[in-house]
């Protein structure tokens, strides 16, 4: 009691500072929605909030863009009131006749024959929500030589308002968000109060100034602003956790998980409403080209598939054709031979408690062994170094760069939460406990099978390196290539091979055991040249050649400084990574390395100034290459 009162003294003026500065922020807010709103845009020359438009077009004297037959004119934080909504169009050319209507609020006005381009406008009433909805629909026409159906041609959009409006609830709750995140983030990062409260207040300003700008605007520029928000409260959390949570380990890590997965939530609900404003430049950094029909922006991505359709990418369909159709050669439309069967089998299992949806079965399987990962590995750690060193490893892997596929349907999640439970037999001598889920491990990744010697060199190391006592721990070390053994068992037995899955990795993917340098030498190939390569183009390949670099190092680290049973894990695990000619998927392959992320932790806390310079690039390339997963690009 007398240490919370000593807390609340010692920081009186930062807590009532940040409230009146909160209640501040809000009052601005309510009086800025009285003053009057004129957002203009000149369609096709600027994103216009208007959906399914096709891609702009030009002329000599003007821009504009076709709408597709039904298009939504929508500002999403207009705030409640009346507006009027100025519209230029016409028909296809300008001057080709078709029937076209608008409704608004449930109400439909038929606008005849829309030929020449003239400047329409209408009186429209936001809803209780403070949303702008004006629906265009139109006929559509084919021109000659045109493969398109063109609905009317847009080109001038004006949206006024009349009167004073109320800021809606969705604006009032992203101004929250916004300044929830400032606080938290400035509170772990700034010991000094009056400086931390002097942040606070401009970041009350930037949060009025996005209200403001963007308001009746399209709705991604906010939702961008609080994916950082609540990445940057992440990061902070992440980065400089207070004392008396990290001592609480295990609610430290499963509160560090929680912040994750809700900031590449945000991340993925920003990324999918902004997916054509990226795709232009993802294009010129990943491989894989991804077409776009449309110049419009999605006016409503709704948060379920945020949370749950866009984590199902690539790899994905292929453990869903397993839990669907089963494994089947040859490979023809769906290569699965390639992927171990324990994570198709528990999506399996689950799919009976999500009627049938294998997508939400497969991310209930991820979610639930990616916090078992957590916490049983925090465990192990803290035991073996300290409390930090364990919080500080969980931060270091959920901040790297591909940690999203931890949250995606992958099986990458399983395979961790059995290797820590691999590594927790091991250190406590548990050793059945330890073959057992080796076993299950190398049903779920190739890496599990090569934790056999891993498990035979700890119980010689235990026996002080002479043979061990005659036991069942002597059966422990044949658990994990029983495993793998079982799976070519099954395929020689089903489709007379035991070794399709390496054919068709080697077939369709074109992917091969190969010597270290060889992967090395053709990924500083690429960058020298320039040239683009399948596995990515040269700025792809930098990153690719980084991660190499940075796991060999820190690989060398666990072996000079930590015990064997870390040392030879992280080898193994990376070992399958590096002795394959293509590293197009390499930055995901390194996440089973946990004890590397130890060596990172225990770096960090030698090295603090690591941790500064590395987090926000690290945070940065996390949101980057999340916004691309969700959006159908190949990362990894």
């Amino acid at each position: 009691m007398l240490i919370k009162q000593q807390f609340l003294r010692r920081n009186a003026l930062f807590i009532w500072g940040s409230l009146f500065v909160g209640v501040t922020m809000l009052a601005a807010i309510v009086a800025l929605h009285a003053l009057p709103l004129r957002a203009a845009y000149d369609v096709g020359a600027q994103p216009a909030p208007i959906s399914r438009l096709y891609a702009p077009e030009y002329n000599a004297t003007m821009s504009y863009a076709y709408s597709q037959g039904q298009s939504l004119i929508l500002a999403p934080m207009a705030g409640a009131g009346a507006y009027e909504v100025l519209v230029r169009m016409g028909g296809p050319g300008g001057r080709d006749p078709l029937p076209t209507s608008i409704e608004i609020g449930g109400r439909s006005v038929d606008l005849g024959n829309v030929g020449s381009m003239r400047l329409f406008r209408f009186l429209a009433h936001a809803d209780g929500r403070g949303v702008l909805a004006v629906r265009l629909t139109s006929a559509t026409l084919q021109p000659p030589g045109e493969p398109r159906r063109l609905g009317v041609l847009l080109d001038y959009l004006e949206i006024r308002s009349k009167g004073w409006a109320l800021p809606s609830l969705q604006t009032l709750g992203i101004a929250l968000i916004l300044m929830g995140g400032a606080w938290i983030a400035i509170t772990l990062l700034v010991d000094d109060r009056r400086a931390a409260l002097a942040l606070l207040a401009l970041a009350a300003m930037g949060a009025l100034w996005v209200v403001w700008v963007l308001r009746g605007q399209h709705a991604s520029p906010v939702l961008w602003s609080v994916a950082a928000a609540v990445v940057a409260m992440f990061g902070a959390l992440a980065a400089r956790p207070p004392l008396w949570l990290v001592q609480r380990t295990l609610l430290a890590v499963a509160l560090l998980l929680a912040a994750w997965r809700v900031a590449l939530w945000a991340v993925a609900w920003a990324a999918l409403q902004t997916g054509a404003w990226l795709s232009p430049l993802a294009q010129l950094i990943v491989s894989d080209r991804k077409a776009l029909s449309a110049w419009s922006i999605p006016w409503h991505v709704p948060f379920d598939q945020a949370i749950g359709a866009a984590w199902s990418q690539w790899d994905s369909r292929l453990y869903l054709s397993i839990v669907i159709m089963g494994y089947q050669h040859p490979p023809e439309e769906h290569a699965n031979m390639a992927f171990l069967p324990l994570y198709p089998l528990l999506i399996r299992i689950v799919l009976p408690l999500t009627g049938g949806d294998a997508v939400a079965a497969g991310l209930i399987v991820t979610h639930v062994a990616l916090l078992a990962a957590a916490l049983i590995f925090a465990d192990v750690i803290r035991r073996d170094f300290d409390a930090s060193i364990a919080y500080r490893a969980i931060a270091t892997l959920l901040c790297f760069p591909t940690s999203f596929f931890l949250g995606a349907v992958y099986a990458e999640a399983v395979a961790l939460a059995l290797l820590a439970l691999t590594l927790w037999g091991l250190r406590r001598q548990r050793w059945m406990l330890a073959g057992v889920a080796g076993f299950f491990l190398s049903l779920t990744r190739l890496p599990g099978a090569l934790m056999a010697p891993v498990i035979a060199l700890a119980l010689l190391e235990r026996a002080g390196w002479r043979r061990p006592p005659l036991s069942s721990a002597y059966l422990a070390p044949l658990l994990p290539a029983l495993g793998l053994g079982l799976f070519m068992a099954y395929q020689w037995w089903r489709f007379g091979s035991p070794l399709i899955f390496m054919q068709t990795q080697r077939d369709i993917w074109d992917q091969q055991l190969s010597p270290p340098w060889v992967q090395l030498s053709m990924m500083i190939e690429t960058i020298i040249t320039g040239a683009d390569h399948w596995s990515g183009r040269w700025i792809t390949r930098v990153f690719q050649l980084l991660v190499w670099l940075m796991f060999a190092g820190l690989s060398a680290l666990a072996l000079r400084r930590m015990p064997l049973v870390y040392s030879l894990t992280a080898v193994m695990m990376l070992a399958p990574a590096y002795l394959t000619n293509v590293s197009h998927s390499l930055p995901r392959y390194v996440l089973l390395a946990l004890p590397a992320f130890v060596a990172a932790a225990v770096l960090i806390e030698r090295r603090p100034m690591t941790l500064a310079l590395a987090t926000p690039a690290a945070l940065i390339l996390l949101t980057w290459a999340t916004a691309l997963f969700v959006n159908g690009f190949f990362v990894g």
